[in-house]
């Protein structure tokens, strides 16, 4: 991924022919590079990945764009993501999600990550004071801010005490659920024994698929999520108000939230045989959850191997069956492409567990991506204040 484009990789990128690149130029959308020859046009990346936002975002009403120079993500439009340069699908398949943490973090603080006895106890306390049915999210975000409440060293900015607290949030965000965060597990393994409410351990080939699922789902470029940890970073809060900042928006049933639309629809179906009137019925009445993405072209390579990975693990060949007619169903109405939240619900239902527990192992995943956007930002200072145009009545003088 070189900082020159030729007219057929431009082409590639925007998802048009050579002929539209031209095109492009000609009416000043599009500037050639300098370095261009008479037979051969270059074009500058940011140019032509600016010319993609700009074709992506164009259709929607009010929206404006922030940037940020960043090495942690790229998102490319053909269909790849990468983290820090490495393949996240290829990071799923063969590494752990704290190694992937020390990778986006830029130094990892140890692991297993663990809470001290007295964490655990004050993380039990406040469990216990609320109702059973509390939501997990919920009770993320409570654990967050009891373990900041609770840190001496929470306002202590360097990148190596952040990592620390970030893994203690970790941590926590799994802990609060019911696991004994003291012991050396790893996050996928905890995740599993708190959303299977099971006391044995999980099978291997489950933990696997959760582990992939967090390693897939920990960052994704500029979210609305990473975008509010961010601000809060620039004003320099601490880390756990960061990641609470963050966690905000992806609480939103149109980011974090999404594929909690997709779990409910594919526990709707009474068998396979129902998923094409289903999807139907929701195509009546406006988009249908789950299909297309505004930065991937074609397909997103999270859901890909997220259903990979669903259909290995389904508890039966009857939900493995129900998710493939969905998606057959799918492409047989001319919908989009499955996107990552769609996976994230399918992994869920393939294994039995609530449709709740994909917005925990969302917002679980996230934390690590929130806390790299955090040690990203904090060397800046109050760089994001935007202006307000102001409509409203005018001022009387």
């Amino acid at each position: 991924m070189g900082e020159l484009l030729t007219a057929a990789e431009a082409a590639h990128r925007l998802g048009v022919k050579r002929e539209t690149v031209y095109a492009y130029v000609s009416r000043g959308r599009l500037p050639r590079d300098p370095s261009s020859g008479h037979r051969r046009s270059l074009f500058a990346r940011a140019a032509v990945d600016a010319l993609a936002d700009r074709a992506r975002h164009g259709n929607r009403s009010g929206a404006f764009e922030v940037t940020v120079r960043t090495e942690l993500t790229a998102v490319d439009p053909a269909g790849r993501l990468f983290y820090r340069g490495a393949d996240a699908v290829q990071l799923a398949r063969h590494r752990s999600f704290e190694q992937v943490a020390g990778l986006l973090w830029d130094g990892d603080p140890g692991t297993p990550w663990r809470l001290t006895r007295s964490d655990l106890a004050m993380l039990r306390a406040v469990r216990g004071a609320l109702p059973d049915d509390a939501g997990a999210t919920d009770l993320i975000a409570l654990a967050t801010a009891a373990l900041g409440a609770a840190d001496p060293g929470a306002r202590d900015r360097r990148p190596n005490a952040v990592r620390r607290a970030g893994a203690r949030i970790c941590a926590g965000a799994v802990a609060i659920l019911g696991v004994d965060a003291t012991t050396p597990a790893g996050t996928a393994e905890r995740l599993a024994h708190a959303l299977g409410g099971a006391r044995r351990m999980p099978p291997p080939r489950v933990v696997e698929a959760l582990n992939a699922a967090l390693v897939l789902l920990a960052d994704h470029e500029l979210s609305p999520s990473a975008l509010a940890a961010r601000v809060a970073a620039s004003t320099w809060a601490d880390p756990y108000r960061v990641v609470l900042a963050g966690l905000g928006p992806l609480g939103g049933a149109l980011h974090g939230a999404m594929a909690l639309a997709v779990g409910a629809m594919l526990a709707e179906l009474t068998s396979p045989a129902d998923a094409f009137a289903a999807l139907e019925r929701r195509l009546a009445t406006g988009a249908v959850p789950g299909f297309g993405h505004g930065v991937y072209r074609e397909r997103d390579p999270r859901a890909d191997e997220l259903l990979e990975r669903a259909t290995a693990v389904a508890l039966d060949r009857g939900r493995a069956q129900t998710i493939e007619a969905m998606t057959e169903a799918a492409q047989q109405l001319g919908l989009p492409a499955p996107n990552a939240d769609f996976g994230l619900a399918a992994l869920t239902y393939a294994l039995g567990l609530a449709p709740e527990a994909a917005a925990t192992i969302f917002t679980a995943a996230r934390i690590v991506g929130l806390i790299a956007h955090a040690l990203e930002e904090y060397p800046h200072r109050l760089r994001f204040r935007p202006r307000a145009s102001y409509v409203g009545t005018a001022p009387r003088t």
